[in-house]
């Protein structure tokens, strides 16, 4: 936290669960802001979770911590690219 530059200005969003698969919960949020994936672990609740449930969280802007990429996750990033592509390609060989 102490290498954000900004102070946290968290609002108020709202969104709809559009998909719940495994472990995880799809949620789209109001005012065509795009959706996010969370795992059900991370969702606060006292019910039995439903397609249609409306949620509401807290959430401030996010900020870039540098100038440069963490070549870390560059390079997984990468390999993730090339197993999706010749897992591809071998689907498409079928």
């Amino acid at each position: 936290m102490d290498r954000l530059k900004y102070i946290s200005s968290e609002t108020f969003y709202e969104g709809i669960i559009v998909d719940i698969k495994g472990g995880g919960v799809t949620i789209d949020l109001k005012g065509r802001l795009g959706q996010f994936k969370i795992p059900n672990r991370m969702l606060i609740t006292d019910y039995e979770l439903k397609i249609g449930q409306e949620v509401g969280f807290m959430l401030s802007y996010p900020e870039v911590l540098s100038p440069e990429p963490n070549q870390e996750y560059v390079e997984n990033i990468r390999r993730e690219k090339e197993k999706q592509a010749e897992m591809q390609s071998k689907q498409e060989e079928k």
